[in-house]
């Protein structure tokens, strides 16, 4: 830039054409920038929508500004602007119009099958009609309403000359009316009209003649329907059939579904449904259907609606789901094929797993979809419920049966109901309760402290590990096998008659209270070192089984129970009010599962008690070889196992050739802590040493049951040096036979 000076001695510019001084090339790089850099601004982006812009050198114009023509808006722009369609998507989807093809030949195949029938009632109606032509007829021409009146008028026994001035008033009203033009006229109608079809038959044949025949048939049925309905007001008379209405299993469309929406008023008459793409079917001929509302409808409002939508359908309401979509109007509907759990319940994998582990969840039923549920249980206790007779017994063996079949879980049973339900689980149980004696009580209390103390023990451990080992606090299957945790399931099978039976105590009330505040404890504790409590009761009332120990079992199944309170009081408090009641559910296997995520109908796997037999079985042997069976289920084995082998490793460990009781309760209980050989807090010597005396004579004669041997308890030199009661190796080994 230069500058020059001007009359008032004032300094003006000159503009100088730099591009001048600039190679092609150069002004080219310099363009293009300057076209890169103003696509980065907000013109530059308005621009690009509209048009493209091009700098072009002129030397004339500077440049040259051409706008290229627009491309047309497809519909994905036209959503993304806000558009609405200008044709509906239900007339341009080749997949809609293929739904409606096969509607239209399922109705057209419908009705040519019922034509017979079609043709029966139009015959029926129609003669009908005749009939009542023909009488209405016959009454005008002839006035036969006098005589009726004449009747009457006989009846009140009136002289002869009002009979007979009757008759004559009938004569001349009829001879009137037979000669009123309108009869007349229809008189002669209906001569021609006979006359022209007699002739039209003689003429063309009878072939011509019946299709003349349509409008006469037409007046008759007209007639025939007018005094049917004459006769029965408020019925409903159809000539065909309706297909949506005859039968549920006819295809759900989007013309049955606006119907039914208008006839639960969620739709005005005007008003219609829009779907959204295609009805998909899944692997078990489920069908989903998307559609879109009208602004004044909302999915939840249908969802509280279900009931009467699903009779509006004419389906079952069990057959129906209905979830929101994106927006609050969008809807997804599912519709099953067939009524939801009325097959047999499939059979459970467990039956068929050569093992399994409980780290792995335990496979446990379906939902109405058919989507398999698996229950992570190490987390979690459960609680079963309902009443007699509807499987819930069944439903319990399915963890059970999952505990059985992991060597590494420890299987410990409380059976308070005495059955023959568990039986085959005292084969691999750990630990074996069976009635509500009051002996059997004592147990379950002493059972549940030793947890609590295993449960202490455990976590002690835990801490101890390095971080690195134990990331959140929470047993895992490499600290379990690493440091012998075995995971514990604890099976209390009608829990409340052990809290009935601490009730009715003397001072039950403090050691029912106790007692639930230690099985709390358990639950909200101990499943983070493997324990698990798998409980049942048939209806949990806050007297028989309290609230405390309820509301911590996050996992709760119930099946049929009587009403709704029952329900909740197995399930939690409202969720019967939220659509999930066990209350009339009726069906063996089928119950109402509430987790933490929320509650839904189920129907459980299959378990017969032979096959759960099986099962233990192998859980048995699974044991054996793995060197797992433990406590009540290893005292039937006197070389590999239970209580005499576990006496023969304490003698092995003392170095001793004589024991007493008390020194092998020591040495079993360095074996194996939670087994409940130790001296609880608060035991005096003498009470300890009585409960394990006595429990070591119960246990080697049940294990000696059957075999013809016998151990006695002799006069024995203790650790101590003092003389006592207990065994000496060589009579256990010669029991052993080695």
């Amino acid at each position: 830039m230069s500058t020059t000076s001007t009359e008032h001695d004032e300094r003006a510019a000159d503009l100088v054409d730099l591009a001048a001084y600039r190679d092609p090339e150069t002004l080219d790089r310099i363009e293009q920038m300057a076209r890169e850099a103003v696509r980065q601004t907000e013109a530059g982006v308005s621009d690009l929508r509209t048009g493209t812009l091009r700098l072009d050198k002129d030397d004339t114009e500077g440049g040259v500004f051409e706008q290229l023509d627009e491309e047309p808006t497809d519909e994905g722009q036209r959503a993304a602007y806000g558009l609405r369609p200008l044709i509906p998507e239900s007339l341009t989807d080749p997949g809609v119009w293929r739904h409606r093809r096969a509607v239209w030949t399922n109705t057209a195949a419908f009705h040519a099958l019922r034509s017979p029938v079609y043709l029966w009632r139009a015959a029926r109606v129609t003669a009908l009609g005749a009939r009542v032509g023909l009488r209405d007829a016959w009454s005008y021409l002839w006035a036969t309403e006098y005589g009726e009146l004449a009747d009457k008028v006989r009846r009140t026994k009136a002289g002869p000359e009002h009979i007979a001035d009757l008759r004559a008033d009938r004569r001349k009203e009829a001879k009137a009316r037979r000669r009123e033009p309108a009869v007349v006229y229809a008189l002669t109608g209906c001569t021609s009209y006979a006359a022209a079809l007699i002739a039209l038959g003689e003429t063309w044949g009878l072939a011509l003649a019946f299709p003349a025949l349509i409008p006469l048939v037409g007046i008759l049925y007209a007639l025939g329907h007018r005094e049917m309905r004459r006769r029965t007001p408020d019925a409903v008379f159809a000539a065909v059939d309706n297909v949506t209405e005859f039968t549920e299993d006819g295809p759900v469309t989007d013309e049955r579904i606006t119907k039914a929406l208008r006839d639960i008023k969620i739709l005005a008459a005007e008003q219609q449904i829009r779907p959204v793409g295609l009805a998909t079917r899944d692997e078990n001929d489920n069908t989903t259907i998307e559609f879109k509302l009208p602004p004044n409808a909302i999915c939840k409002t249908l969802q509280s609606k279900i009931e009467q939508f699903a009779g509006a359908l004419n389906l079952p309401v069990d057959r129906l789901d209905i979830a929101e979509g994106e927006t609050p109007n969008d809807v997804v509907l599912w519709v099953a094929a067939t009524v939801p759990f009325s097959g047999d319940a499939p059979s459970s994998p467990l039956v068929t797993a050569p093992r399994w582990s409980i780290w792995n969840g335990v496979p446990f039923g379906g939902n109405r979809k058919r989507i398999r549920k698996t229950l992570q249980l190490l987390w979690s206790s459960m609680l079963f419920g309902g009443a007699q007779g509807y499987g819930k017994t069944s439903a319990m063996r399915i963890p059970a049966a999952a505990g059985v079949l992991d060597p590494q879980c420890r299987m410990l049973l409380a059976d308070f109901k005495g059955g023959a339900d568990w039986e085959e689980l005292e084969g691999v149980a750990h630990r074996v309760i069976i009635g509500a004696d009051p002996a059997s009580i004592d147990e379950f209390v002493d059972l549940v402290d030793e947890l609590i103390e295993e449960m202490d023990n455990r976590f002690a451990k835990i801490r101890k590990m390095p971080k690195a080992e134990r990331p959140d606090m929470r047993l895992t299957p490499e600290m379990a096998e690493a440091h012998g945790m075995p995971v514990l399931m604890f099976l209390i099978d009608e829990i409340q008659e052990a809290f009935g039976a601490l009730l009715a105590r003397k001072d039950g009330l403090k050691e029912f209270a106790a007692l639930v505040e230690k099985l709390a404890r358990l639950i909200r504790r101990g499943r983070a070192c493997g324990l698990i409590i798998i409980a049942a009761a048939q209806r949990p009332s806050a007297k028989s089984v309290p609230t405390d120990f309820r509301d911590v079992i996050l996992k709760r199944y119930s099946v049929h129970t009587v009403d709704d309170t029952s329900s909740d009081m197995i399930l939690g408090d409202g969720v019967a009010k939220r659509g999930n009641t066990a209350a009339g559910l009726g069906r063996i296997g089928v119950g109402i599962l509430a987790e933490e995520s929320g509650a839904e109908k189920i129907q459980t796997d299959w378990i017969s008690p032979q096959e759960f037999e099986a099962i233990c079985a192998r859980g048995r042997a699974l044991r054996i070889e793995a060197g797992t069976l433990t406590g009540y289920a290893a005292s039937g084995l006197l070389s590999t196992g239970g209580i005499l082998a576990q006496i023969r490793a304490a003698f092995d460990t003392a170095g001793a050739d004589e024991l007493g009781s008390a020194d092998i309760a020591r040495l079993l209980h360095n074996q194996d802590p939670a087994a409940g050989w130790g001296q609880r807090d608060g035991e005096g010597d003498k009470a300890w040493s009585s409960r394990i005396g006595a429990r070591l004579g119960r246990e080697i004669d049940e294990a000696l049951d059957g075999s013809g041997r016998t151990l006695d308890r002799v006069k024995v030199t203790t650790l101590a040096g003092t003389e006592g009661r207990g065994f000496r190796r060589a009579d256990l080994t010669l029991v052993l036979g080695a």
